[in-house]
């Protein structure tokens, strides 16, 4: 072997090991696989990248879609692709797209089709801090999703959606205590595969709420040790209107294996009601790290 070729090698190792060290001193905060958001923002300087993969059987999707339309449907969004950075110690910047894979059954036959899902945008602020005693942490997360989907392959409505949600969050010693309340305005995108006489008149304004419990990560606190957490959460929406039925409510359990800035999400879950899925399954990996030091290496 040249020499240039060792000093190619020997560059490629050390940028690899210099990438691994950046999370060292950061951990996700990310309740993943939940939908549920803690009420603190990511510590200031602090970024979270995601990636994940996620299952859903015989949910009634895209939201919008008549009851009795689906016969059988299976869907798989992969990759999820996700990054969060936390902003001056009381902002959280969020920003997620998905690729998704539909398979499904209808009344008007069976398809399968891959492509773009749709772009969410988000930011979380934090309102108070968490006190020692009984006083919450408090927040408020609001947002958007951007209408990337192709609405004719049945991947998304095509429309543009707005959300904004309270964000509590407790620590009660063995276990954390997250609820989340809001609302989610949702565009009609009018005539849609099932209701192909249905009007684009207004919109449908939703409740959406959830309430998670996770405990504190269990295992050792040394540099390089794993640790495990265990998570649950009831999410849903409610109050959509009679010519939408948009309601949906959730159950899902989850796990977080950690070792410093890596954090290995796996969850299940089953809807509670009908158009909620029959079962899904979410796995996926948070990789958080320190933007200042990431900085560094690059200079």
């Amino acid at each position: 072997m040249n020499v240039p070729a060792r000093s190619l090698q020997r560059s490629a190792r050390s940028l690899v090991v210099s990438f691994l060290l950046l999370a060292s001193t950061a951990h996700g905060e990310s309740l993943l696989p939940l939908r549920t958001e803690t009420a603190a923002p990511l510590p200031s300087g602090t970024m979270e990248a995601i990636l994940g993969v996620s299952y859903f059987n015989n949910e009634r999707f895209p939201l919008f879609t008549p009851p009795g339309y689906i016969r059988n449907q299976d869907r798989v969004s992969l990759p999820e692709i996700a990054f969060r950075v936390g902003a001056g110690g009381w902002v959280e910047i969020q920003a997620a797209y998905e690729l998704l894979y539909l398979n499904e059954s209808t009344d008007d036959g069976s398809d399968s089709t891959y492509g773009s899902g749709d772009a969410r945008l988000h930011a979380k602020v934090r309102l108070l801090k968490e006190a020692e005693r009984w006083w919450p942490g408090l927040g408020i997360r609001f947002g958007t999703k951007l209408p990337n989907a192709n609405k004719d392959d049945r991947l998304g409505t095509d429309e543009i959606d707005f959300g904004i949600e309270a964000l509590a969050s407790k620590d009660f010693g063995p276990l954390e205590s997250h609820v989340n309340l809001g609302i989610l305005l949702l565009d009609n995108p009018g005539p849609v595969a099932g209701a192909p006489n249905r009007d684009s008149n207004g919109q449908d304004d939703l409740f959406t709420y959830s309430v998670a419990l996770a405990s504190h990560p269990l295992g050792s606190d040394a540099a390089g040790a794993f640790a495990i957490r265990f998570l649950a959460e009831v999410t849903g929406l409610a109050g959509s209107r009679s010519n939408f039925e948009n309601d949906r409510t959730d159950l899902a359990l989850g796990m977080q294996l950690r070792r410093g800035g890596f954090t290995l999400y796996t969850g299940a879950g089953v809807g509670l009601v009908t158009a909620s899925e029959n079962y899904g399954l979410r796995l996926g990996v948070v990789y958080a790290f320190e933007l200042a030091r990431l900085a560094g290496l690059v200079e």
